[in-house]
């Protein structure tokens, strides 16, 4: 009997795709949440209307209720609904109004919700784009009159589309939602501005991903009840028979199957062949070594696009490979943008960590923030 977690790897081929809501970051800024932000404008001299390019918008409101302080700034209900209603609506929009619940506790002796997860890391971001902005002078950052007229014109769209109920319950005006438009687009400037001067990059080498199709041949079968058992020699042997007459079909394609694709060709063989498991995968090197063995790894990466290995055998079983791509364009790009985003982010949080040590080293979320006031902000 193979052990089934071993068998599960090679049977589904990839990788179990991690939850993609139980540590999701909520992003740092309101744009990037979907919601659009956009601040009121300002009266010159001459009575015209024209936008802000200060850095020095407040967000802070007197007679209003303070959700948390941070390095001495009080941080409004107004401001924090603004902030989580933009993240609450995203989750909505594509989890569905039932998420908050979800369970995304680590520990099994300690239940966490979602709803308190996001509540707690939006409090976190709002301290980041505090911080950010307490930073804007430090790398030369100042609004330019287009990018402060989008924040206006933002801020309007957001402003007006809050019912009479929401403003007074949030206890909103428009022009704390044109300070917080105009601090988050402050902050996000901050943000790009580090972020291209760290000379973080990601080559296509360390971002390669491999597309490739596995015609398999299993040296295991399972059972009604679920239970794995390896097949005998002589079935082992049957099979590869069955591959090496498959691997003539593709080298030779106007035996039996005609000329076609050598995609459909394959295809068409695993379903004569009735190979359920059998099909495109799409793999980084390291992924490929940790399914099929660093040998087979090797020998895939030796091909050419468009070309089939021999008929090869693994501990499951046969397999004739045909590589599609030996670095998939879409999938490799997807994958330095991930690998990007990490490094960034560990990068940030070292610069994150060091600027809270120094503006306000002794916050912390269970003490400081007043639950009592944020609860009025509903998920």
């Amino acid at each position: 009997m193979m052990k089934g977690s071993t068998f599960e790897k090679m049977k589904t081929r990839c990788f179990a795709k991690k939850a993609v809501i139980a540590t999701v970051m909520t992003g740092l800024f309101l744009a990037s949440s979907g919601c659009s932000l956009m601040p009121a404008n300002s009266l010159d001299e001459s009575g015209n209307t024209n936008p802000s390019t200060s850095t020095d918008a407040s967000t802070e409101r007197k007679g209003t209720d303070t959700v948390f302080t941070f390095a001495g700034e009080k941080v409004s209900l107004g401001e924090m609904y603004i902030y989580a209603s933009a993240v609450r609506d995203h989750y909505e929009e594509n989890y569905g109004q039932g998420i908050w619940s979800l369970d995304v506790s680590a520990a099994q002796d300690k239940s966490l919700s979602l709803e308190d997860e996001i509540r707690e890391s939006v409090v976190q971001d709002v301290i980041r784009v505090k911080m950010l902005n307490a930073h804007a002078e430090d790398y030369d950052i100042m609004l330019t009159e287009d990018q402060a007229e989008m924040v206006a014109s933002e801020t309007d769209a957001f402003y007006f589309n809050l019912t009479d109920q929401q403003i007074e319950d949030m206890q909103l005006d428009r022009e704390l939602a044109h300070a917080v438009f105009t601090e988050n687009e402050i902050a996000s400037l901050v943000y790009d501005k580090i972020i291209e001067e760290s000379g973080i990059e990601v080559s296509d080498e360390e971002a390669q991903m491999t597309t490739f199709y596995d015609l398999y041949f299993p040296f295991y079968q399972v059972a009604s009840n679920g239970d794995v058992s390896e097949i005998s020699d002589e079935e082992k042997e049957e099979e590869h028979e069955r591959a090496v007459e498959a691997y003539d079909q593709l080298t030779n394609p106007n035996k039996g199957q005609g000329a076609t694709g050598a995609e459909t060709l394959i295809q068409a063989l695993a379903d004569s062949y009735s190979l359920k498991d059998s099909g495109f995968q799409t793999m980084s090197p390291s992924e490929i070594v940790d399914v099929y063995g660093a040998d087979i790894a090797e020998d895939i990466s030796k091909l050419e696009d468009g070309s089939y290995s021999l008929v090869t055998e693994s501990e499951y079983g046969y397999h004739i490979f045909y590589l599609k791509a030996k670095t998939d364009r879409a999938a490799t790009d997807a994958r330095k943008a991930e690998i990007l985003k990490n490094r960034r982010n560990v990068y940030l949080e070292g610069i994150f960590t060091k600027w809270q040590s120094d503006m306000d080293s002794t916050f912390l979320y269970e003490n400081d923030v007043d639950q009592d006031v944020y609860q009025k902000i509903k998920f």
